[in-house]
């Protein structure tokens, strides 16, 4: 969190293309990450505790297309250029993605995700931070994002108890309920040596 909030006054300190970004939009951006305790409790239990063992290879086989698509849909919806902004939008989840399976792959060590709750911590410690990596580098990209009515939105968006409490579970949910077809330890084994 700490690491967001310092990349982000960096950012607004030292680019003057960052003029037209409003408290509002920082306060979004705090908001949505300020829960990364919930969020893990929340797949824990929706996840993990149902049986379902999550690898790297999940994000190309369900989740970009099924979650993180369909959210950056809703984003724009109101936005200048949606396509443009979408393809910029998909191609920072795909770097965050890439990022993510370098760097926080040789955490699980062969496991899972839903190993034990200490792996689960530290694995979304790991991806919240290359999050934040990569978001700060597609500034430029995400800067037509920024403005005050669309981050008016999103804050009252991300400060609604629905988005926690309906939403993000039920995609959990959702994932949980094809994970096992997804694929198993052979998948974690892969992954390993691809890298």
């Amino acid at each position: 969190m700490r690491l967001l909030i310092l990349g982000l006054w960096m950012m607004l300190a030292i680019s003057p293309i960052t003029a037209t970004f409003s408290a509002t939009c920082l306060k979004a951006i705090v908001a949505l990450t300020s829960r990364p305790h919930a969020i893990l409790e929340h797949f824990q239990h929706e996840v993990c505790d149902q049986g379902c063992r999550p690898t790297l290879s999940h994000w190309d086989l369900w989740t970009r297309n099924h979650t993180f698509v369909p959210a950056v849909r809703s984003l724009l919806v109101g936005a200048d250029q949606p396509a443009q902004q979408e393809e910029a939008m998909k191609r920072l989840g795909d770097e965050v993605a890439a990022l993510i399976k370098r760097q926080c792959g040789p955490i699980l060590g062969g496991r899972d995700v839903c190993a034990d709750r200490n792996t689960l911590a530290a694995f979304g410690t790991c991806f919240q931070k290359s999050f934040v990596r990569v978001a700060l580098a597609y500034w430029p990209q995400l800067l037509p994002l920024a403005s005050e009515p669309i981050c008016r939105a999103q804050y009252e968006w991300v400060q609604q108890s629905r988005l926690w409490e309906e939403i993000i579970p039920g995609k959990m949910r959702e994932y949980a309920g094809v994970c096992q077809q997804l694929g198993g330890e052979m998948m974690v084994m892969r992954e390993m040596y691809s890298f």
